[in-house]
């Protein structure tokens, strides 16, 4: 986990030194590959996970999936994917704000959220993400 957290640390910097972390975010870059296979490993195990980094506890309820269907059609899925070969992935997470709740949907690629949450909390969430791991 060590070196995941130290290639982690590294894409931060590499993506957002340079960007002020209070500023509202609609979206970020996912900055370690393993992250959506942890958040969905976890959500087999419970739809409601606790991930922990620097005081700060999220809460990530699954919510649902897209996949592209064998007809062509995009479907949209209610259960815990069985594996990773989907197109996006959607949680309800608390924790970027003491009051309300964020969506958080997961692509290949990047993290859009609902409403736009400041920058150092979208970093800290994917961190606690790695730093938790798949759940016992």
């Amino acid at each position: 986990m060590a070196n995941d957290l130290s290639s982690f640390e590294k894409e931060v910097k590499k993506n957002y030194d340079k960007f002020d972390m209070d500023f509202p975010r609609g979206s970020i870059k996912i900055l370690d590959n393993s992250i959506v296979g942890i958040l969905i490993k976890n959500a087999a195990k419970s739809r409601s996970v606790d991930y922990k980094s620097e005081g700060s506890v999220y809460t990530a309820t699954f919510s649902t999936y897209t996949k592209l269907d064998s007809d062509g059609m995009v479907g949209v899925y209610s259960d815990v994917p069985d594996d990773e070969n989907i197109r996006e992935i959607t949680f309800i997470v608390t924790g970027f704000h003491a009051k309300w709740d964020t969506e958080v949907t997961f692509t290949k690629e990047y993290m859009p959220v609902t409403p736009d949450r400041e920058l150092k909390h979208l970093i800290n969430f994917q961190r606690a993400i790695l730093l938790t791991g798949i759940i016992k």
